[in-house]
């Protein structure tokens, strides 16, 4: 899975792309956009995914198989074979067999979405067969080919070394044939512990994770005790990128930065008066205090903050102008659940303005005027019906006539909370 930044994942939803986000540095899984802000693309402390599509056949719904560009070399893969096995290892480049199998859509993300898709393969063909997990080193794989192209140099060698490439093949699959699950949830922690202890590169690890929530066999304390495993080799492989930051570290670097524009404008400047023949300006400069540092910083974010608020708001109203139904105008209201009154209110005027020519409220000014001629209180109760069916956004309105007219029509009603 491919971590993205504000900028890269803005792009990709501009795009078309569904993406999912979460706190920069958490072992958390991915969240849907709307459970976030929609300023989140700008704000420091977030990371940001591709939702990966789902497939579903016949009942059974998976992930949709690796893509060679989502793959690097070492990362664990789950190959789906045709004689009902699904082999796990470790991805590859070079070798042809297992690129043919991404190509063809033959390798899975983990075990679970592999047994998945091997099982609606063989709901399609109406086979229910058991399905043999094995795990391999495709590197063994391999060597009998390379030791086949060094032996073309002297025919004799030949026969001896293809003898030797079977029997070495043939010994693999009874290995790991005799592999069967495991269910004792402290053997499978110890089997991820070595695992994660084992892992050399950062992605590898990364990968790790996903194989966790997928088990069916552990718990939620075992699994969090392997996510802080896997934290711990994080910093340990990279721990520039994944060890915790100060938040003054930051400060200082965009402190630096602000101070070396304001020496490269000083020094342009007096060169430009040097030039010109002139004495150069006597300029105090006062030093610049950790507060005026972070108000500066506060600054460049709001502005940038601004800056998509603006971008967003103009696709927003261009939507509403053009919403072919009430339901798809109101929906726009979703992107502003943490905006401002006021950042709200551009928006908010536009929907209604679009709601007014898509449904103009002839029908419910007559059913306001019927509440308020209604006779009886059986009459209310039935037009009371028709309010609950009416627009969202007038039906307020329509329930405070409703309340009142029922107070006039019934002295001995006085609902909690009803304006006066």
């Amino acid at each position: 899975m491919n971590i993205l930044n504000g900028n890269e994942a803005f792009a990709a939803m501009m795009a078309g792309r569904n993406i999912m986000c979460r706190l920069a540095g958490e072992l958390i899984e991915f969240n849907d956009l709307d459970q976030f802000p929609a300023t989140v693309f700008v704000k420091p402390g977030y990371e940001f995914c591709i939702k990966i599509d789902e497939i579903t056949i016949n009942g059974f719904t998976f992930l949709k198989p690796y893509s060679l560009d989502e793959l690097e070399e070492g990362q664990d893969i789950f190959l789906i074979g045709n004689t009902g096995s699904i082999v796990k290892g470790q991805f590859i480049p070079e070798y042809e067999e297992l690129v043919l199998a991404v190509k063809n859509g033959s390798v899975q993300r983990d075990l679970a979405n592999a047994e998945l898709q091997a099982k609606a393969f063989q709901s399609l063909l109406g086979v229910k067969n058991e399905l043999v997990i094995k795990v391999v080193d495709f590197h063994t794989y391999m060597k009998p080919s390379t030791k086949t192209k060094k032996a073309s140099r002297k025919k004799d060698e030949t026969p001896s070394e293809k003898v030797e490439t079977v029997q070495h093949s043939g010994e693999m699959p009874s290995d790991s044939s005799s592999k069967e699950i495991e269910t004792d949830p402290l053997k499978i922690v110890e089997s991820f512990t070595s695992q994660i202890n084992e892992c050399v590169k950062v992605e590898s690890v990364l990968a790790l994770r996903y194989s966790f929530s997928a088990n069916g066999y552990l718990d939620r304390e075992h699994i969090h005790h392997l996510f802080n495993l896997v934290e711990t080799k994080l910093i340990e492989l990279d721990p520039e990128q994944y060890a915790p930051k100060t938040e003054n570290a930051d400060l200082s670097v965009e402190a630096l930065k602000k101070l070396q524009q304001d020496a490269e404008s000083l020094i342009k400047a007096e060169q430009d008066h040097i030039e010109a023949g002139d004495q150069p300006p006597l300029i105090l400069v006062e030093p610049q205090t950790a507060q005026t540092e972070e108000k500066n910083v506060e600054v460049i974010v709001q502005h940038a903050q601004d800056e998509h608020y603006q971008k967003l708001l103009g696709e927003l109203l261009e939507r509403a102008s053009i919403a072919k139904t009430p339901n798809e105008a109101n929906a726009l209201y979703k992107y502003t659940v943490r905006w401002t009154e006021e950042q709200r209110k551009p928006l908010m005027s536009a929907i209604h303005a679009r709601l007014d020519e898509l449904n103009p409220l002839v029908n419910d000014s007559s059913l306001s005027v019927r509440i308020s001629k209604a006779m009886d209180l059986t009459e209310l109760d039935a037009l009371e019906i028709d309010v609950s069916a009416s627009d969202e956004f007038i039906q307020p309105q329509l329930v405070e006539l409703v309340n009142k007219r029922r107070a006039e029509l019934d002295p001995f009603f006085n609902p909690l909370g009803n304006a006066s």
